[in-house]
């Protein structure tokens, strides 16, 4: 009867701990202008059916790596938004002092993102500039590496 209660025991604890250590990437509640972007993107998807992102990107996904003379890995942004409006984000930059997830980074994220007006037909060193710019990546920085899937399903890699 011990041994049962024991077992039991041990089964719920491994199950709270598991629960607890789930993806925290996800975006539970995207900030309000992502909200706001995605009922007019339903419209605008409902007119021309070519889109299926539903913030208000021009992407779906967006993977930014950037290291420093004297820092690997100075900058990283990962955001994924899938068809099943299932949202990631992460964004760390060391120089900054920035290290966010989930909500908290997506609303961070939010700002840079809606001032990008490129797309999958922008020349490579536009887009790079831009993306540098926006998240004040210096232009000494050693390798900048971002992957952009498009709305449109085209996916590009940038390099510098």
């Amino acid at each position: 009867m011990k041994r049962s209660i024991l077992w039991v025991g041990i089964t719920l604890i491994l199950s709270i701990v598991l629960a607890a250590c789930g993806d925290n990437d996800e975006v539970e509640n995207p900030p309000q202008n992502a909200a706001e972007d995605e009922q007019q993107q339903t419209e605008e998807n409902n007119a021309t059916n070519d889109n299926n992102d539903t913030t208000g990107y021009n992407f779906t996904h967006f993977d930014l790596d950037a290291d420093y003379q004297d820092m690997n890995d100075a900058v990283e942004v990962d955001y994924e938004n899938e068809t099943n409006n299932q949202m990631e984000a992460s964004y760390r930059d060391q120089s900054q002092d920035i290290d966010l997830n989930g909500a908290e980074a997506m609303e961070e994220l939010d700002s840079i993102f809606s001032s990008f007006n490129f797309d999958e037909n922008t020349p490579d060193e536009e887009v790079l500039t831009t993306v540098s710019e926006a998240f004040s990546i210096p232009e000494d920085a050693q390798n900048i590496e971002l992957e952009i899937q498009f709305s449109g399903g085209t996916e590009k890699e940038y390099r510098r």
